[in-house]
Order: structure tokens, then C-alpha cells, then sequence
């Protein structure tokens, strides 16, 4: 298979980023995590080649904040749910409407707000949260990263701060930028939630409550499906069953 084609478009704002295309078909949308970009969460372990292989078309952007996509004035006010109005901005550049949408981590959570605004996507899949992103009261998480990434900016040597500056390095984002993100880390209330009409497949890794449970969050969207993968949060992704379950639920619309 050839490599992805990077591409660059106008957003909503006219914010300028960043995504890559592999493969011909229906079109199925691929959002990455927090602090990752395209690469290392889907091209990296082979997931957008196989998805491209079984007959998509992979659309793979970093987010808004993240890798290719990191914004030259981070500390800037974002608009609310900038990160899934940059999808819809990137569907309606591309003239077309996803067959697919998946997410994993913040990428889910992201999936979530693009469809609750767009309606779009005739199927969703979400990987690695839970029925915590139902709770809109619950700033655990988002409170956590902000402490690692001030942390980190401050140039404090912590283990959560270490890792946020390894992934920086490694996805050419920045701590910045990562923490701009954060306001379009955005939770979807479980009355929202239970208006969702399409089918939803949710994955998370035996090991993985970083986002609550992933059995009880199904249980809240109508309809939805759950299967289990093995690993943590973070490996999870890596489990040859994560790309596997994503075509067997995406050829089931066909």
C-alpha cells in the first residue's frame, strides 16, 4: 500500500491544519488521543493501513493543538468544542459525510461532540473511555493533566510532567499547546448521550478505568455494543483486536 497523503485546509476559523489520507472507499474518520497525533496512535501501529486495506478511506487529522496542527498562538481562547467543529469543517471541505467515525481517548470523547452537533456518521466507534464521559460534573481528569502540563512548562521533573514533555517530543506538539486543548476536552451529558440514534461500538483494555467503565457507558447509549480488548490505557491501542473489531463493525453496514 502507499504511504498517507497530508493534506492542509482552512477550518472553521481559519485556523490552517493538518491530516492524511490512505486507502479508497467509504470514508471513515480516524481521532486521535491527547497529547498523540494521527501517527502514533493509528499509522504507527498499522490501524489506518488495515482499516484502508479492508476497502476505506482513512481520514486521519491531528487535532487541532497536536502534531502538524499545533497552533503558533497556543494561549489563545479557543471556541467552544473547537476540536469537533474542526471535523465538521474538515467533512464539509472534503464535500463528503463520514461512514465511520472513531476515536480513542480524547479522540472518542471528540467523536461524541462531533456527532452531537453534526449528526453525521453512520456508525461510531470509541476506544478507551467510559461512562465517565457522561458525567459532566467530573473534572478529575482535565484537573489532572493541567497540573502535569504547568508542571511540566515550569520545567518540574515528575513523572506525569516527563511524560507529557516525551510526547511533545515525540508528536511535535507542545505543552502549550496540549494545554490549550484541554477546553475542547469536553464531556457529553448522559441525557445527550441517550439521544444518540446509530450504531455505536465501545472498546476499552481490561486494565483501562482511566475514563470510568466502558461496560456501563454502552449501557447509557442506546444500543451500543462493548467489547473488551486487553492492555491499559495506553496499550490497549496496540491490541491486534482493537483493528480487527473496528472492520468487522464497520463492514456490518455495508
Amino acid at each position: 500500500m502507499t504511504a498517507p497523503a497530508t493534506h492542509t485546509f482552512a477550518s472553521f476559523d481559519g485556523t490552517r491544519l493538518s491530516y492524511q489520507t490512505l486507502g479508497e472507499g467509504l470514508p471513515v474518520l480516524l481521532l486521535h488521543g491527547f497529547s498523540g497525533n494521527a501517527d502514533i496512535n493509528w499509522f504507527g501501529p498499522g490501524i489506518a493501513q488495515k482499516i484502508a486495506a479492508a476497502g476505506y478511506k482513512v481520514i486521519a487529522p491531528d487535532l487541532r493543538g497536536h502534531g502538524a496542527s499545533s497552533l503558533a498562538e497556543p494561549d489563545a481562547d479557543w471556541p467552544r468544542d473547537a476540536i469537533a467543529r474542526d471535523q465538521i469543517a474538515l467533512m464539509k471541505h472534503l464535500g463528503q459525510k463520514p461512514y465511520g467515525v472513531v476515536g480513542y481517548s480524547m479522540g472518542s470523547l471528540s467523536a461524541l461532540r462531533y456527532h452531537l452537533l453534526s449528526r453525521d456518521g453512520g456508525r461510531l466507534i470509541l476506544g478507551g473511555i467510559g461512562d465517565a464521559a457522561a458525567d459532566e460534573t467530573n473534572t478529575d481528569r482535565n484537573t489532572a493533566f493541567r497540573a502535569a502540563l504547568d508542571a511540566a512548562i515550569a520545567g518540574e521533573d515528575t513523572p506525569a510532567a516527563n511524560v507529557l514533555k516525551q510526547r511533545a517530543a515525540a508528536t511535535g506538539g507542545s505543552l502549550e499547546n496540549y494545554r490549550g486543548a484541554l477546553s475542547s476536552r469536553l464531556y457529553t451529558g448522559r441525557d445527550l448521550l441517550e439521544t444518540f440514534n446509530l450504531p455505536v461500538l465501545i472498546l476499552t483494555g481490561d486494565k483501562d478505568l482511566d475514563n470510568g467503565s466502558g461496560p456501563k457507558l454502552a449501557e447509557i447509549i442506546p444500543g451500543a455494543d462493548y467489547i473488551e480488548l486487553s492492555g491499559t490505557h495506553l496499550t490497549a491501542v496496540g491490541d491486534p483486536a482493537l483493528s480487527e473489531a473496528i472492520i468487522t463493525f464497520l463492514d456490518a453496514g455495508r
